[in-house]
């Protein structure tokens, strides 16, 4: 169940649709943030779009607080030629130029005239606005209640672009919260260096070895795969954390009683942040708690790149950390962990992450 942070001054800021510019409301600071996540909780901000065709609302949606830079008001979209139907145009937003996807037409919800906030966001270390037609609450949740939505939902959901959901969860007062795939929306409509990645560029030096990654997210992990299999090394995956930790401690368990070490089986894991059930930074944790895991490197991929997610991923342990869209970082980051000691050199590793820059 989501615990509300919004008080009735912000939210009613957050939904007025006369403010030129609507600033970050109550995103708490980057400590509590920080210490939300290390807590396997997190903060949604929930929106709404508006059917045209029903003339109804949509149930809510949901994005990582995480993401969010700040809210603001629609300005004058600048078109650009040869844009992708779900991108009305570019705002200028502080003097950067910032493409703005306008979900009612990624959910075929027809023309919508009064749809006017943008949800501006930075992860993958880009900055993009998404328009929305109307910012709810901001709840905080307890990771155990984020659900893997049903099929069905899925289905629902994505029937034009397939499954664009990572999550769900159902409010207190029974309201439905869905948690929508950022990644796809944003590889389908602004595209994604994977999408012409060059096999060249990967080194095949490991070749044969085999890790273990986690992520919710079905783009993601297909992009993930296609490297691996580049890369020419095996895997296994799960689709959250828990999973993950379960299927882990069941290969340590196997290698235990046959008196081998965990390396044999696997030579690096690869998490994702945001995650039901369990989120990265949890699994990392309880990971590297275990002794058995102690010649095993993490690698945090994540499409959460400010300076703050990486200090708390260093501080849980990961041995490197990278925003993902970058297929060589990706490539060269997971060679030098198998190829090396893991505490070699866990801080050069962590710049490869760089934030945005500021706008």
């Amino acid at each position: 169940m989501g615990q509300r942070v919004f008080n009735d001054t912000e939210s009613s800021v957050a939904s007025s649709n006369t403010h030129k510019e609507l600033h970050v409301v109550d995103f708490k600071s980057i400590d509590d943030k920080t210490s939300l996540a290390g807590a396997n909780r997190l903060e949604i901000l929930m929106f709404r779009l508006w059917d045209s065709r029903h003339n109804e609302k949509l149930p809510l949606f949901g994005i990582n607080v995480f993401k969010v830079r700040e809210l603001v008001a629609l300005p004058k979209l600048t078109a650009v030629p040869n844009r992708h139907p779900c991108v009305p145009g570019i705002a200028n937003i502080r003097g950067k130029a910032v493409p703005v996807i306008d979900l009612h037409k990624y959910f075929a919800c027809g023309d919508v005239s009064n749809a006017n906030i943008i949800i501006v966001t930075e992860f993958n270390n880009s900055i993009q606005g998404f328009l929305a037609h109307e910012i709810d609450d901001i709840n905080q949740f307890d990771w155990n209640d984020i659900t893997e939505p049903p099929a069905i939902v899925n289905e629902m959901a994505g029937e034009i672009h397939g499954n664009v959901l990572t999550a769900m969860s159902v409010l207190d007062n029974g309201q439905m919260l869905l948690i929508i795939d950022v990644e796809q929306i944003i590889s389908e409509v602004l595209g994604t260096p994977y999408d012409s990645i060059d096999a060249s560029v990967l080194s095949d030096e490991n070749a044969g070895k085999t890790v273990y990654f986690a992520d919710d997210s079905a783009i993601a992990r297909a992009q993930i795969k296609m490297i691996l299999d580049k890369m020419g090394i095996g895997y296994n995956y799960s689709k959250n954390g828990q999973e993950a930790y379960t299927a882990l401690m069941a290969m340590a368990d196997a290698a235990e009683e046959k008196g081998e070490p965990l390396i044999n089986t696997i030579q690096a894991i690869i998490t994702d942040v945001e995650m039901p059930v369990m989120d990265g930074y949890v699994l990392t944790e309880k990971i590297k708690k275990d002794k058995r895991f102690k010649d095993i490197p993490i690698l945090m991929h994540s499409s959460l790149s400010a300076e703050e997610n990486i200090r708390l991923g260093m501080k849980v342990g990961v041995d490197a950390y990278i925003s993902k869209m970058r297929p060589e970082e990706f490539s060269k980051t997971l060679n030098g962990l198998i190829g090396s000691p893991q505490n070699k050199t866990r801080q050069q590793y962590a710049k490869a992450a760089k934030p945005a820059n500021e706008y």
